[in-house]
């Protein structure tokens, strides 16, 4: 399944950034500044696609040290409409809902990931993109999620999405693609810290979290080049808190987890447990309701 969930994010971008070259009317030594900035962005974003932990780490982390499927660990589709107000929004939980795909594909809940899939086709047609939808597709890819057919899965996947048009405003499509990345990153670290959060407090308990701990250390590389990817967009009200909240959670990853990894790598007998998660886990858990409430 790792190649399915990886395409999600690129899916994200492949979604928002076709095209973003070869509009210009410019020649390449009188470029404009907004479209020197574009590229950057256009840079940044390949950079955060390089780093960013296979999406397939958590779901599958969490099914194989025996987590159950978890319904807290999905967002409601309910909430779609009250995000309409909001094209950001909208935009951060198209990410979101995408992380929320692969979670449901590893634990083999083929009807929920549909559901979930025609909606995003939803999101992405109010984004301003006409997605590609056929039934027969999904009558297939159903089939495959059943019984775990990575290759058919990625090749459905890739004639649902990747032969999409981008037909958005040039001012929104990387603003919508920079949102939609952090949304897709935050909901991965919300499902791996509310395991942490909620899993048993044994002693086998404290050792099946380190796979989940060791994942989230991991993705500080991945929020660094998220911060730089929203620094590069034109501020609005929700960037501006995207960037702070994610700041904050830089620092976390500086000073608790740093000391956390140091621990682990000092003393190969050193125990972990929730309580040296805590400070992120709210973190997450308050950036996470800010994105999807």
């Amino acid at each position: 399944m790792n190649s399915l969930l990886k395409y999600f994010s690129l899916l994200l971008i492949v979604l928002f950034i076709t095209n973003c070259g070869g509009k210009s009317n410019s020649t390449e030594n009188e470029k404009s500044k907004e479209e020197l900035a574009e590229e950057k962005t256009i840079h940044d974003i390949e950079q955060l696609l390089k780093d960013l932990p296979d999406p397939s780490l958590v779901p599958f982390t969490l099914k194989s040290i025996g987590a159950e499927y978890d319904q807290a660990h999905i967002n409601s589709l309910d909430k779609i409409e009250s995000y309409k107000s909001n094209r950001d929004k909208m935009a951060l939980n198209m990410g979101v809902y995408a992380s929320d795909i692969s979670y449901m594909a590893a634990y083999g809940h083929e009807d929920d990931c549909l559901e979930y899939l025609k909606a995003s086709h939803g999101i992405a047609e109010f984004l301003g993109d006409s997605a590609i939808y056929n039934e027969d597709d999904i009558n297939e890819f159903r089939g495959h999620i059943s019984s775990q057919n990575e290759a058919e899965i990625s090749k459905i996947l890739g004639k649902l999405f990747l032969e999409t048009s981008l037909k958005m405003e040039e001012d929104h499509h990387l603003t919508m693609a920079g949102l939609a990345l952090t949304g897709s990153f935050v909901e991965g670290l919300y499902q791996a810290v509310i395991t942490i959060e909620t899993f048993p407090e044994t002693k086998a308990g404290e050792k099946l979290l380190e796979p989940l701990v060791k994942i989230v250390l991991g993705e500080e590389q991945a929020l660094l080049d998220i911060i730089q990817v929203l620094n590069d967009l034109p501020f609005d009200d929700t960037i501006a808190e995207m960037i702070t909240e994610l700041s904050i959670l830089d620092r976390l990853y500086k000073g608790d987890l740093q000391e956390i990894e140091e621990k682990i790598e000092a003393d190969p007998d050193f125990v972990l447990t929730k309580d040296v998660m805590r400070d992120i886990t709210l973190e997450v858990k308050r950036i996470r309701q800010q994105i999807t409430e």
